[in-house]
């Protein structure tokens, strides 16, 4: 079989399942294991997937950019926001990240909320200015553009002065095994400590970042995802011990 029927092969294999794995690519190929895995890596060039360890996932969806991003499936977000503005109580310290899942959780709160939000997020701290009973503390750094968050060690720093009850956080790409990920480097760092750091994590992701990789990982730790996929898409993050919260 020549390269691009196996390319196509494994792509197929990928779209249908959302992950494959090497050795099982080289039987049903009939080729090596180091085929397959020039295969993956030629692959992974094009944009066209994400290798992980003994095989690879689909991608991180979408545009890099934040102002790009905004535009897209906005119905979902829409969704996705309101059932994760349902998971934050009055009283808490929330830590909210970037992203415009994020954003759309934002405008999801109720009037009546009493609350301190933590965020990265200039565009999250805008949004909730008129919520009379809700204190805003942004983190300061250096803004990220394409992320359009602050980042940095400076950023970094503070957050290890805090102890947020929950952090909830707008999904690049989320995995039942390989956990939170993210594509930009330093807005990964900043979301990892803010993971750390917090007694709760709630993921909001839409549907196509369900089984998707991105190249840097935030948190193996999820505590609650927030969805508008399938209950069938959802499965394998339930039985990973994970609480879901779909329509």
């Amino acid at each position: 079989m020549l390269a691009p029927s196996r390319h196509d092969a494994i792509l197929g294999a990928l779209a249908e399942r959302g992950t494959v794995m090497t050795a099982e690519l080289a039987d049903r190929l009939g080729v090596s294991v180091d085929t397959v895995r020039r295969d993956l890596l030629e692959l992974e060039t094009a944009g066209q997937l994400r290798r992980v360890h003994g095989g690879a996932v689909r991608p991180a969806p979408g545009k890099r950019r934040f102002v790009e991003r905004a535009r897209e499936d906005t119905g979902g977000k829409a969704v996705v926001g309101a059932l994760g503005a349902r998971a934050v109580q009055s009283g808490q310290v929330v830590a909210i990240g970037g992203g415009t899942t994020a954003l759309e959780l934002a405008h999801w709160f109720a009037p009546e909320l009493s609350a301190t939000v933590v965020t990265t997020s200039p565009d999250v701290a805008i949004a909730l200015r008129d919520l009379p009973d809700v204190d805003v503390i942004v983190l300061g750094g250096r803004l990220d553009r394409t992320s359009q968050t602050l980042v940095g060690a400076e950023t970094v720093a503070q957050i290890q002065t805090l102890r947020p009850d929950v952090l909830v956080v707008g999904a690049c790409s989320i995995h039942p095994e390989f956990g939170l990920t993210m594509r930009e480097r330093e807005e990964a760092q900043v979301m990892r400590v803010l993971a750390e750091r917090s007694r709760t994590v709630v993921v909001l992701a839409t549907a196509e970042k369900l089984g998707t990789a991105a190249p840097y990982v935030v948190s193996a730790r999820i505590d609650m995802l927030v969805s508008d996929a399938s209950a069938a898409a959802l499965a394998p993050y339930e039985q990973a011990g994970i609480e879901v919260v779909r329509p």
